[in-house]
């Protein structure tokens, strides 16, 4: 097998080199990474400045430019030859669930590869980033990686994503301290809920208003009963992951709903 990962937090990642490591055990990994963190910057393209690349002594490639400029560069120029079998990005810091979707550069870079009709998978480890000192333990990157590791090994889900065009498959797997905490893998669907403070607004040192942009979301209003969410085969990501599961959502490109566009031509605008 051959693998492209890529991620949003920048080539230094913990994140990156833990899914590099551990999927070179079953894999032939290329790694091509923005050459810093460019969270939130979804699928965009740098199309008004060129791009450059640089290669570190561990090969991975580096590049001035989004998640998406590396996908992009890597499949169409870097490695125009190469057939991967799949794109991989992350492991990201931080949980990409439900409406995460639409701004994360992890998602956004899977989401490119799969318009190019690559198999694309984008992983998320729940909690990183949040505690300690901005990025999670990397024993906590680690056990996530092997949990991937054992998704493509235990089973057929690189097959199953072949057959899905123009699907992504988003993980989300849960910040535990160990793989024996992890109940099970769940399949979900995006859930939403409300970000709870989008604009934090606060005033420099030199007396400028500043704004600092969120997406944290406000904690479940209603508790989860975990024995329903047990036998539940109608989860959120959300759930999935605070119950204690690993998330797989399959998340589709095309957004445009057929119920809506009958809706809409039945009133003959």
């Amino acid at each position: 097998m051959k693998f492209l990962i890529s991620n949003d937090d920048g080539i230094y990642a913990p994140g990156l080199l833990a899914l590099y490591q551990a999927l070179s055990a079953i894999a032939e990994v290329v790694v091509v990474a923005p050459n810093s963190e460019q969270s939130g910057c979804a699928s965009a393209l740098s199309l008004s400045m060129p791009l450059y690349t640089h290669q570190l002594d561990s090969g991975f490639i580096a590049v001035n430019g989004s998640p998406a400029d590396c996908v992009h560069l890597a499949l169409h120029e870097l490695y125009p030859d190469t057939r991967f079998d799949c794109v991989i990005t992350g492991i990201n810091s931080g949980a990409n669930l439900g409406q995460d979707v639409l701004f994360s550069g992890t998602f956004g870079a899977a989401l490119t590869a799969q318009l190019f009709g690559i198999p694309a998978i984008a992983t998320s480890l729940v909690g990183g980033g949040v505690k300690g000192e901005g990025q999670e333990q990397t024993s906590h990157y680690q056990m996530a990686a092997a949990e991937i590791v054992k998704l493509f090994i235990e089973t057929p889900i690189l097959d199953a994503c072949k057959n899905l065009p123009y699907h992504v498959l988003n993980v989300n797997i849960p910040d535990v301290d160990s793989a024996d905490e992890i109940k099970g893998r769940k399949i979900t669907a995006l859930g939403h809920r409300q970000i709870a403070r989008p604009v934090h607004h606060v005033v420099d040192p030199r007396g400028r208003d500043a704004y600092w942009l969120s997406l944290r979301k406000r904690p479940h209003e209603l508790p989860l009963e975990t024995e329903d969410l047990q036998s539940s085969t109608d989860m959120t990501d959300d759930q999935a992951v605070a119950a204690g599961y690993i998330s797989l959502s399959p998340v589709r490109l095309h957004h445009t709903p057929a119920d809506t566009l009958k809706t809409l031509s039945a009133l003959m605008l």
